[in-house]
């Protein structure tokens, strides 16, 4: 299915300018509807002087002045989703969350998305492990600061899963626009999953489909495999990774497996991750 429908989590930091302009020249490239969404932060945003507040009339006016403060956040937030948002020109809409948003309202908003674009700590309101589990929407997280290209170089870490197939579907809309889609096959003689020639298959698969296709294979040689996959992102000057979020534990609770979580600590570039 095209991509229709694109969520992104903004924020009242500096990084959400950033992702929101990410998430914006995705949705002008596939005529795309953007979707903001802005969880209020959990707690009254008082000062420590309005904690010693008694009486009833004290309280209100501490009350009424959070609610100034929240109001204040929503309105900024607004305007730099507007002004970020207008040299694209694509309809965009905005929603405020309750504090409360991240175990109820933001899965539920979440899940009629076809793209969930998010950054470093989701904002502080949820966990990218937590919106895969309770959408099933593919995320892309994008590092703070990212002022390169979008989705224009892509890189998949196959490996054959399960995952990894969902991963490359639904980032199909991704494959179809990219002006290059490489696929990596790490120490692919030890997966029998691969078959003849690994790789092969799924770039044929791709190539039928109109995608920009190569397939590399490559030896780890003892390497860790994020460190593989980061350095040949580098060195192929791809600007994202498409990976599945896979794990051997059987808790709900660990998701992602051990190369995604390592390249989640050194992102430096944005990072596709389906489940």
């Amino acid at each position: 299915m095209p991509m229709k429908t694109i969520a992104v989590i903004v924020d009242t930091t500096d990084a959400s300018a950033g992702r929101v302009r990410y998430a914006a020249l995705l949705a002008a490239r596939h005529h795309a509807h953007l979707v903001a969404l802005f969880v209020l932060p959990p707690g009254w945003p008082a000062t420590p002087a309005d904690c010693f507040a008694r009486g009833d009339s004290a309280i209100q006016q501490v009350i009424e002045r959070c609610r100034v403060r929240q109001r204040a956040d929503i309105a900024m937030v607004a305007g730099q989703v507007q002004a970020t948002t207008m040299p694209y020109d694509i309809p965009v809409e905005f929603r405020v969350l309750g504090p409360d948003a991240a175990s109820r309202e933001l899965p539920l908003h979440c899940l009629h998305a076809d793209l969930l674009v998010l950054g470093e700590g989701v904002g502080g309101v949820a966990t990218a492990e937590g919106l895969l589990l309770t959408t099933g929407i593919p995320v892309i997280l994008v590092p703070t600061g990212w002022t390169g290209s979008v989705a224009e170089s892509l890189l998949i870490g196959w490996n054959a899963s399960r995952e990894a197939r969902r991963a490359v579907r639904d980032a199909a809309p991704l494959l179809l626009a990219a002006r290059a889609v490489r696929v990596l096959v790490i120490d692919p003689e030890k997966n029998a999953r691969h078959g003849a020639e690994p790789g092969a298959d799924l770039g044929l698969a791709l190539a039928r489909q109109g995608v920009k296709v190569t397939v590399d294979q490559m030896e780890a040689a003892g390497r860790p495999v994020a460190e593989i996959i980061r350095d040949r992102a580098r060195s192929t000057a791809a600007d994202l990774i498409v990976l599945g979020a896979y794990s051997h534990s059987r808790s709900q609770q660990m998701l992602f497996g051990g190369v995604t979580r390592s390249l989640l600590r050194q992102a430096d570039l944005p990072l596709l991750i389906a489940h």
